[in-house]
């Protein structure tokens, strides 16, 4: 059965969203990984402010980076995925507007890279994001290991999930977190929980099946 379709939930101040955007007409937004490269370094760049400059200017080295007093996070990331198509983004938001601001810098700043390498007009992604309010510690696992499910879908990882270059799966393998990802909160709670189930074992676990759960994980075929 065919449900309405969804308006964004308010951005609360501490609270947990599922992130998801695609390609319009769903065509590939990474064609390349030096695309996937500007996309997570657009990430990390942007969930700071103020910031010092646009990224552009930063990476052509128009303008001397100057220290920026009192920057501050705008939200948290907890999972990614990056797919051909369309991402996913666990996050956090930690100051108030924070994922709104956060995903408008990212979608322009990367519009941008993306039109002006490959030579076309017009917006990349359909409409401006996706997001789902994740309610309680078990929503947020679960969304957690559909996110990094994800690239089962392609041929070439449907068998080495964790050897996938483009998530932060391979981050909670190794039990460590980069510049952009925070794997603490997740990785504690397995280990005060359940310190017998480890996180790899807990994503190669069977689909979910829990009809409770799928208004959280935002198909990336739906309309």
């Amino acid at each position: 059965m065919k449900t309405a379709r969804n308006v964004n939930p308010p951005f609360v101040t501490g609270l947990y969203y599922h992130i998801y955007n695609r390609g319009v007409e769903k065509r590939e937004i990474f064609s390349n990984k030096w695309d996937y490269s500007r996309f997570m370094e657009t990430l990390n760049f942007y969930r700071k402010l103020p910031l010092p400059m646009k990224l552009s200017d930063f990476r052509r080295n128009k303008i001397r980076k100057k220290e920026v007093v009192n920057q501050k996070n705008i939200i948290k990331t907890l999972c990614y995925c990056l797919m051909p198509n369309h991402f996913h983004l666990l996050i956090q938001q930690v100051e108030e507007n924070g994922i709104s601001t956060f995903l408008r810098k990212i979608t322009d700043s990367y519009t941008k890279y993306f039109n002006t390498k490959h030579e076309r007009i017009g917006p990349l992604f359909q409409g401006s994001f996706k997001a789902k309010f994740i309610e309680n510690d078990e929503y947020l696992l679960q969304v957690s290991k559909y996110i990094h499910r994800n690239p089962l879908s392609l041929a070439m990882w449907k068998n080495n999930v964790r050897a996938y270059p483009y998530s932060s799966y391979d981050l909670y393998a190794l039990n460590k977190q980069d510049d952009f990802c925070n794997t603490d909160f997740i990785s504690s709670y397995f280990a005060q929980t359940n310190p017998k189930l480890d996180y790899q074992k807990f994503v190669k676990e069977q689909e979910i099946e829990d009809l409770r759960l799928y208004p959280l994980f935002i198909d990336p075929e739906e309309n």
